[in-house]
């Protein structure tokens, strides 16, 4: 099947991530043992400026290990990723903590990224404490300012984790990772452990600060109604392999693949898994 490029599928806007032949094997383990096959084969793929992508795919797709990839938790074998033209998988020391800032991470389940301990004023401080921001007025202002744009009033501040919600930790997780002003947001399957009323809250407060801070967004997700509501483009994985990847409404309108059209056919993928 003829793939579209990744340069077709970036738009017309420059790009911020840049994926290009990227291969993720895990070690196989006893001495005899066979090479393993990659858990992620050759992927390759452009974000850009200001969309958002949805990554989907069965458990054990691959989706977990490229986006730990990206992050630079895992190691790869092969490949490159460029951040912002950046030789992102080269970078070290002081120049990759730097480079780490215009990333914002969001995970799956809020309660498990947050800290029961810290008040949630002292959960917001902690990044821009870390960035060399000093505690006092000013900080507190922008705490409650990162959790007014993440519809959230001041008072919770004193609160913890524990006496929140799902949805409103979930909040308080988004503004974390808004703290030090990234340029790419990550969210790995960030409404899955919510109730569905909520979940929609969560994607239009994700609609809205994509919008009012020009964020790029990479999603990763088992649930094509979350990709089709949020994404730009839409890439789907099986067994480690690309097997679709182009504008969300063409590829749900029109899918190459007939694996993407299983999955269609489904609504959710997490239902198979």
């Amino acid at each position: 099947m003829a793939m579209p490029s990744a340069g077709e599928c970036a738009m017309s806007s420059a790009a911020i991530l840049e994926v290009r032949d990227l291969v993720i094997r895990y070690r196989a383990r006893g001495l005899f043992a066979s090479r393993s096959r990659p858990a992620v084969n050759g992927a390759s793929f452009t974000l850009a400026e200001r969309e958002t992508l949805g990554i989907v795919g069965e458990s054990g797709s691959g989706k977990t290990s490229l986006l730990r990839a990206i992050l630079r938790l895992i190691p790869v074998e092969s490949g490159s990723v460029r951040l912002e033209g950046e030789d992102w998988l080269a970078l070290k020391g002081d120049t990759l903590r730097r480079t780490r800032q215009r990333i914002g991470v969001v995970a799956q389940n809020p309660y498990l990224s947050l800290s029961p301990r810290l008040t949630i004023a002292e959960i917001l401080a902690e990044p821009l404490l870390a960035h060399g921001e000093k505690a006092g007025p000013a900080m507190n202002r922008k705490i409650a300012g990162l959790l007014s744009d993440c519809g959230l009033p001041a008072d919770f501040m004193g609160r913890r984790a524990r006496e929140l919600s799902g949805g409103q930790a979930q909040r308080v997780a988004i503004a974390r990772a808004l703290a030090l002003e990234p340029k790419l947001m990550i969210l790995d399957e960030p409404t899955s452990a919510l109730d569905v009323s909520v979940q929609a809250q969560i994607l239009n407060l994700l609609a809205d600060l994509k919008e009012s801070r020009g964020l790029s967004m990479l999603f990763v997700t088992h649930n094509l109604k979350v990709v089709a509501h949020l994404s730009d483009s839409l890439l789907v994985m099986r067994r480690g392999d690309i097997v679709e990847f182009g504008a969300t409404e063409q590829v749900v309108r029109e899918p190459r693949h007939d694996y993407t059209s299983e999955l269609l056919s489904f609504g959710l993928i997490g239902a198979r898994e």
